[in-house]
C-alpha cells in the first residue's frame, strides 16, 4: 500500500491542473431520487484516497462502516478507482446480489483492473463488448467430484510449504505465506507446473501487479501503475510461452498430455464456435490466478 503514496505527487499536480469549473459542476447535488444516499467525493479520484488510507491502517471495513452509519445500513453510493458505484450491505444485500446474477446484476470488473490484468488487445475488446467473463466450463472443472483428484496434491503441497516456510520461523505472518502457498497451488492445479523456482519467479512480479490496483492510474515511469503494467507484460509473456508449449504437447502427445485447466481452455471454443486466441487464454489465466490468489489466501488466513 505504501506504493500508493509514491504516486501522490503526480495526483496533486494533476488535481491542481483541473479547471475550477469542474469542481463547481461536480459539487452540484443530484436530484435523481433513484440514487442511494452518499457522496462521490473529489473529482476523478472520488473517495479512493480515504479507502486507501483505511486499507493501509489495516481497517478497510471502517470505510464501509462509517458510511453505513452516516448514510444507510442497506446501500450507499461512492466513487473508487475512477468508477461510481453503489455499495450494497448486509445479509439481504448479499442475497439480492447472489440470487440475481445475470438477471438484475452482472459481473463487473473495474476498468483499472482490466487494463492491468488483460492482454492489451483483449482489454480493447472488453471495453467494446463487455465479455469479461470466466470460461463457461469452469464450474464443471471446479466441482467437488473433479477437485477430489487434487486432494492428494493439495495435502502434499501444504505439508511441504509448512515444512519449508513455517516450521523454521518463531513467528509466522499467515496471510503473506498463505498467498505464496495458494499461488503455487494454482500453478500446479491449473497448469501442472510444480517447479518452485519458476513459480517464485512469477510470484514477485504478480505482487507488483496486484499493488497497482489501488494506485493512481498515471502511466509515468516510477509510479505503481507503471510498474504494474510492466509486471503484467512480463507475466503475459511467460503465460504465452506456457500456452504455446502446451499446444505442442497436445498436438504431439494427445491424451497423454496433462489434462488440467489449461488444456481445457485450449480445447474449448467460443459460443459462436470460434477458437480462443492465445491472448484471451493468457488473460483468463491471469484473472484466475488473481481470483484464487486473494480469495483462497483470505480463507486460509482466517481458518
Amino acid at each position: 500500500m505504501d506504493l500508493f503514496f509514491s504516486d501522490l505527487l503526480y495526483l496533486i499536480l494533476f488535481s491542481i491542473s483541473l479547471p475550477i469549473v469542474m469542481l463547481i459542476i461536480y459539487s452540484r447535488k443530484s436530484s435523481n431520487p433513484n440514487l442511494p444516499p452518499g457522496t462521490l467525493g473529489w473529482p476523478v479520484i472520488g473517495e479512493t484516497l480515504e479507502f486507501a488510507l483505511a486499507c493501509q491502517r489495516g481497517n478497510s471495513a471502517k470505510f464501509v462502516k462509517d458510511r453505513i452509519n452516516k448514510y444507510s445500513p442497506q446501500v450507499f453510493k461512492t466513487s473508487l478507482l475512477e468508477a461510481n458505484m453503489a455499495v450494497i450491505c448486509g445479509a439481504s444485500g448479499n442475497k439480492f446480489l447472489f440470487s440475481n446474477e445475470d438477471k438484475l446484476v452482472v459481473s463487473w470488473w473495474q476498468r483499472l483492473m482490466k487494463k492491468i490484468l488483460c492482454f492489451p488487445s483483449v482489454f480493447d475488446e472488453t471495453l467494446v463488448r463487455d465479455n469479461f467473463k470466466p470460461p463457461t466450463f469452469l464450474p464443471q472443472f471446479l466441482k467437488p467430484e473433479a477437485l477430489q483428484h487434487y486432494i492428494a496434491v493439495m495435502d502434499s503441497m501444504a505439508g511441504e510449504h509448512i515444512k519449508i516456510y513455517w516450521s523454521p520461523r518463531g513467528e509466522v505472518k499467515v496471510f503473506p505465506m498463505a498467498k505464496k502457498y495458494s499461488f503455487a497451488l494454482a500453478f500446479r492445479v491449473f497448469m501442472s507446473i510444480a517447479d518452485p523456482r519458476y513459480v517464485e519467479m512469477i510470484y514477485h512480479p504478480f505482487q507488483i501487479l496486484t499493488q497497482g490496483f489501488l494506485s493512481v492510474p498515471i502511466d509515468i515511469p516510477g509510479t505503481a501503475f507503471n510498474r504494474a503494467l510492466k509486471a503484467s507484460k512480463f507475466i503475459h509473456g511467460e503465460l504465452l510461452e506456457i500456452i504455446r508449449k502446451r499446444k505442442m504437447e497436445l498436438e504431439q502427445k494427445g491424451e497423454s498430455a496433462p489434462r488440467d485447466l489449461l488444456s481445457h481452455m485450449l480445447s474449448s471454443l467460443h459460443e459462436n464456435g470460434d477458437v480462443k486466441s492465445e491472448m484471451e487464454i493468457s488473460t483468463q489465466v491471469s484473472c484466475l490466478l488473481f481470483a484464487t490468489h486473494h480469495t483462497a489466501s483470505s480463507v486460509i488466513t482466517f481458518m
